[in-house]
């Protein structure tokens, strides 16, 4: 694949160039040590960028005496450099005292897109951010083109390419943050491929006062989460390229700017879509920003619940439909009370990351037989889930509102939308699973629910879990801070019960002693952000219109003090206003609950707790 080695003249005008590219250069110390690289064979025998390639060559420079007036690197020029392919070279220079600065590190486009172009003159290496003084690489270079003779500012890398700073004693050091020094400076090239080898002539190194950097000129590429990816909350993490001269970067989610030190950035989420966008920046200004990307926010991932399960054949797959498509099986429900089923793990055939949804389908007795009519099924539940892989050992969780399945057989199927089923064929053998509150019998499968001739045998690689303890209410958002610095705190005894057959009371504790106030509550945050109560103010608005308003109470307390509380019987407010919103409510349902009271030297003369997520339970 590599081509033989080329010579090329030195491109004439080229001191000139780099004369005027450099203002900050007062003079050189020439003649540098030159020569073959590899000193024998050829390049390679590195793993990049942890090991080093095995046939680096270095060469020397003394120097005696700095130029008066000078404090710093400014250009290093490598003269009468000849190689093909530019991609696989790397060039280093030592200081006297041993500081390893990356001069420049396998040339490739800003994607990586690697040049399989040749060196072929004199080029000069500048600091980075040095503005319009630099040539730009070129958008592509293939052999037998001559990677364009000049002046290049510092470059580290990109994508798989890049080199992570410090890693062997090398760092992507600003080139004019290097400090002059008497003594031998050392020139190492590193070839990281096999086949080629290349000459140097030689190398000059110039120094002068470090420049003044200019703003980033590039704009950031969003790495992950990919574009329209799904992902579980409240932490998600936000990635980008690195920009050349960018020392932090803003990070704009929803129109709020947040600062990031590195090219990588936690962002506290809320459920639902965010648009996302990041752009450079330095002490000279800011770079444009990105493209605008979006995330979807799942909410809190789900954890397999602490109840009983029965697992069917492992999760390896061996067949499979589509989208859209259902498997089948009967479930005899031995235990007299009958089972809450709550979750599935499932083998979902997707990418990783990917999210999907299943339907889950029930009529009483057994399936055999009404896989074509429609009509006697009923739809009981729908979940999600985000897919961990193909054939990935205890599969993707799905969570879905739990239901009650009575004593007796009861037919299931399990439609799957945004992935496909992996199943496993049936034998006889692997067609039965028991214990002592059920048994599992499997089963077909159909590339369409209720349409068309069903497959069989087919076994549903899966694990069915039941009778599990509810989740306890889960808290987000943010509590303001009070006049007098109270947080104030919700929290809920229980989950709520849509039949009311348990307890459950909402307390609002650290509110400032005798405020009034009260506790509401929102059915959907789907797609919402919270929202700030004012620009100055402490709270946030965390429960998506409309909204529900209970009772209104005094905090009592002491006044001035943290010391106020709240409290709502939950089933009580539901009976004495049987209109509120989401009444009647199914298991499954959610309320987002937050509390306001009171506080009239804040802004808006009000203030708000944290906010709890909870789920209706049967």
């Amino acid at each position: 694949m590599k081509r033989a080695l080329r010579n090329f003249s030195i491109v004439a005008a080229l001191a000139a160039f780099a004369a005027g590219a450099n203002a900050q250069t007062i003079g050189c110390v020439t003649g540098g040590a030159g020569g073959a690289f590899p000193a024998t064979g050829t390049g390679g025998g590195g793993t990049f960028p942890t090991v080093l390639p095995t046939s680096p060559v270095s060469f020397a420079l003394n120097v005696a005496s700095i130029p008066a007036g000078a404090t710093h690197v400014t250009e290093v020029k490598l003269l009468g450099l000849n190689h093909t392919y530019v991609s696989d070279l790397q060039f280093v220079l030592t200081s006297p005292a041993g500081a390893t600065t990356n001069l420049l590190c396998r040339a490739t486009t800003p994607t990586g897109t690697i040049f399989s172009c040749e060196y072929g003159g004199d080029y000069t290496i500048i600091p980075q951010c040095v503005g319009s003084s630099a040539l730009a690489f070129p958008a592509a270079c293939t052999s037998p083109t001559v990677f364009t003779p000049g002046a290049y500012e510092q470059f580290f890398g990109a994508a798989a390419n890049s080199w992570p700073s410090g890693t062997n004693g090398i760092d992507n050091t600003r080139l004019d943050a290097v400090p002059a020094a008497t003594g031998t400076w050392t020139l190492t090239v590193y070839d990281w491929a096999a086949v080629d080898v290349g000459t140097l002539t030689g190398f000059d190194v110039c120094f002068g006062t470090p420049g003044t950097p200019s703003a980033p000129s590039a704009a950031p590429t969003l790495a992950t989460p990919a574009n329209n990816a799904a992902l579980f909350g409240p932490s998600v993490t936000l990635n980008w390229s690195a920009v050349n001269c960018a020392t932090a970067y803003d990070v704009e989610v929803d129109g709020v700017v947040f600062n990031a030190a590195a090219n990588s950035f936690v962002y506290t989420s809320a459920p639902g879509s965010h648009l996302w966008r990041v752009r450079g920046k330095n002490a000279a200004g800011v770079g444009p920003y990105s493209a605008l990307n979006v995330f979807n926010d799942l909410g809190v991932a789900p954890t397999p619940c602490s109840g009983a399960s029965i697992t069917t054949v492992p999760f390896t797959g061996g067949n499979g439909l589509g989208t859209n498509s259902a498997v089948y099986f009967d479930v005899n429900v031995l235990n007299p009370a009958g089972i809450s089923f709550a979750q599935i793990n499932t083998n979902a055939n997707a990418t990783v990351g990917t999210p999907f949804t299943v339907e889950i389908w029930t009529k009483p007795g057994t399936y055999d037989g009404s896989e074509q009519n429609a009509a006697a099924w009923t739809l009981r539940a729908t979940g999600g889930g985000v897919s961990v892989g193909n054939n990935v050992a205890g599969g993707s969780l799905v969570e879905f509102p739990d239901f009650l399945l009575p004593q007796g057989v009861t037919g299931m199927a399990l439609r799957i939308i945004g992935a496909g089923h992996s199943y496993t064929n049936g034998n006889g053998a692997n067609q039965s699973y028991s214990n002592a509150d059920l048994t599992l019998t499997l089963g077909k499968s159909q590339a369409t629910l209720f349409n068309g001739a069903p497959i069989t045998p087919r076994v549903w690689n899966g694990t069915f879990r039941y009778n599990c303890t509810p989740p306890t209410p889960t808290p987000y958002c943010t509590s303001s801070t009070s006049t007098n610095g109270c947080n104030a705190t919700i929290s809920a005894s229980a989950q709520p019960s849509a039949s009311q057959a348990t307890p459950c009371t909402i307390n609002v504790a650290n509110v400032e002693g005798q405020k009034q106030g009260l506790v509401f509550y929102g059915l959907d945050n789907t797609g919402f952000t919270p929202l700030p109560w004012s620009a100055t103010s402490t709270s946030f608005f965390c429960v998506k219109s409309p909204v529900q308003r209970t009772f209104p109470q005094n905090s009592n307390g002491t006044i001035n003090q943290c010391n106020g509380v709240f409290a709502v019987d939950l089933n009580n407010f539901f009976n004495v206003f049987p209109s509120a919103i989401g009444l009647p409510f199914t298991a499954g349902d959610k309320l987002f609950t937050q509390a306001w009271f009171r506080d009239p030297p804040a802004s808006k003369t009000t203030n708000l707790s944290n906010a709890i997520e909870m789920t209706m339970q049967p």
